[in-house]
């Protein structure tokens, strides 16, 4: 009901085509609700995919832990490994890691930080295009898209082979949980922003393992449903 509502107040040429062609917006809620999920459900896992490809695969130079992936772990057994340049900041283990995705003070990482821009900048996810200059998280993203990859990477590294339990209240937990992200992140660029975008254009933590954007990777591989400031 509160998505018909939402559709009734911001989208009247909507309601007009839905009374129009399906007697009123419910019967065309009705029509195409399990449609459209299904194709939103396939988008997100895509988008996921990339996350991992991006930022977790051993051939990637974004790389923020390795040995995560089955597609690695099938070639080549072993631990999760950190990208050598993230324990140069403390961030020495797996867990370090993800507790720093999960704070509001990752965006002091200059290393965390930079990899996740180079990734995003590189044009490898779906959907991207590749940048020349470099950039900063809060013209790439709104809150809420860094939060769902901040989620996104800090679920994939709980174990190898990570994938995640459809059930729904596994689901549930999970929208809750990337609510508490959104908070994060927007608290995160409130407090540190500026000094982490400062200092990237100083080159502070850039030349990571040779994730330079500018010398990048292959060409290859009603009350609203969300709060108004994380978009």
């Amino acid at each position: 009901m509160l998505y018909v509502t939402i559709c009734t107040v911001r989208y009247p040429e909507l309601v007009n085509t839905a009374n129009k062609n399906y007697g009123g917006v419910m019967a065309m809620a009705t029509r195409w609700g399990i449609k459209v999920r299904g194709r939103a459900n396939q988008a997100k896992a895509t988008q996921v995919r990339h996350f991992k490809l991006v930022w977790l695969a051993k051939s990637s130079p974004y790389a923020i832990v390795t040995n995560v992936l089955a597609n690695d772990l099938d070639v080549n057994e072993g631990p999760m490994i950190v990208n050598p340049d993230l324990v140069k900041t403390g961030l020495n283990t797996v867990e370090d890691v993800r507790a720093c995705l999960r704070s509001n003070m990752m965006y002091l990482n200059p290393v965390l930080y930079n990899l996740l821009c180079c990734g995003v900048e590189s044009g490898k996810l779906k959907g991207g295009t590749k940048l020349k200059q470099r950039s900063s998280l809060r013209e790439l993203m709104t809150v809420a898209h860094e939060a769902h990859l901040r989620l996104e990477l800090y679920l994939a590294l709980t174990r190898q082979r990570f994938n995640k339990n459809s059930k729904k209240d596994l689901s549930i937990d999970r929208k809750v949980l990337w609510e508490a992200f959104c908070e994060l992140v927007f608290n995160d660029r409130e407090l540190n922003a500026e000094a982490a975008e400062e200092a990237r254009l100083r080159g502070v933590g850039v030349l990571v393992g040779g994730a330079n954007v500018d010398e990048g990777a292959d060409e290859e591989v009603s009350k609203p449903l969300v709060d108004k400031k994380y978009f």
